[in-house]
């Protein structure tokens, strides 16, 4: 099926801008919410291995990102981009959905969740930097922040330089402004660098966290940050999280162990519709 055909592809109006959505595929809905130094085009894979699995995948680009627009930005952070999910799916005529967030849109999936309960089926949550959950938070946001304000007081609007910087902090290794393979994040720079800070600290209500349905995924060497946000939720949810043996960017190298935790964690949802 051409994805032209599918309702929800091409610019949609939420209250306040416009983001830039596609959809893929047929069956219960599912929504998928990308990280920091990306936007739709870069979940292509991802998504279209979901769709295979039989969902309707709908992907945006986060207001500030890609083609959405930047109207009322950077605002409350997760928040913000909570309420622009919600009133996509409303926009959408969706009224309960699968959401599937990777890195910080995992943060903005579970606040989605918490927001607007009505509206979620279950969060699979891919390695949520949840610093908001941790006691030391603002502390730790201001030592990961540091070097990319130092870098940016010191070269004035090279974000593509201090996303180097933020990329090397979150993936623990050295990240060069001019890898190949990072080319596609270097688009998204701004965004990452101007928003991310505020989505990392969003709260996260402890008793909304244990009625939520949801299920955390964890790779087999997240980042200190990462790491101590799952135990948290574990701790908060008493739901073990997922572990598969990947890294933090799996869901762009290898879609399917990502779309696998995925079918397996909505597999009621699905019998559900096959069902009615």
């Amino acid at each position: 099926m051409s994805t032209a055909s599918l309702p929800g592809t091409g610019p949609v109006t939420v209250p306040g801008t416009t983001l830039s959505v596609h959809a893929l595929g047929t069956g219960p809905p599912l929504l998928l919410v990308h990280g920091g130094g990306e936007d739709a085009s870069m979940l292509a894979d991802q998504a279209a291995s979901l769709a295979a699995a039989g969902f309707h995948v709908i992907t945006y680009d986060r207001r500030g990102t890609g083609g959405s627009g930047r109207d009322d930005w950077p605002g409350s952070g997760a928040n913000q981009h909570a309420d622009d999910a919600a009133a996509l799916l409303g926009t959408l005529g969706h009224r309960r959905a699968v959401v599937v967030g990777v890195s910080s849109g995992a943060l903005i999936a579970l606040d989605l969740a918490v927001r607007h309960p009505a509206l979620v089926e279950h969060v699979v949550a891919w390695e949520p930097p949840a610093l908001g959950l941790l006691p030391d938070a603002a502390a730790q946001g201001d030592d990961v922040m540091a070097p990319v304000q130092a870098h940016l007081a010191a070269h004035p609007g090279d974000y593509v330089g201090a996303q180097a910087i933020l990329l090397s902090a979150i993936l623990d290794f050295p990240v060069e402004v001019d890898d190949p393979a990072f080319a596609p994040a270097r688009a998204n720079a701004e965004p990452m660098i101007r928003d991310e800070p505020t989505i990392a600290l969003v709260h996260l209500d402890p008793a909304e966290l244990r009625a939520m349905p949801s299920t955390v995924v964890v790779g087999t060497s997240p980042n200190d940050v990462v790491a101590a946000a799952v135990r948290a939720l574990t701790e908060i949810t008493g739901r073990e999280p997922v572990t598969v043996d990947a890294d933090h960017e799996v869901y762009l190298s290898d879609p399917a162990v990502l779309t696998d935790v995925v079918r397996v964690a909505a597999g009621r949802v699905m019998e559900r519709q096959v069902g009615s």
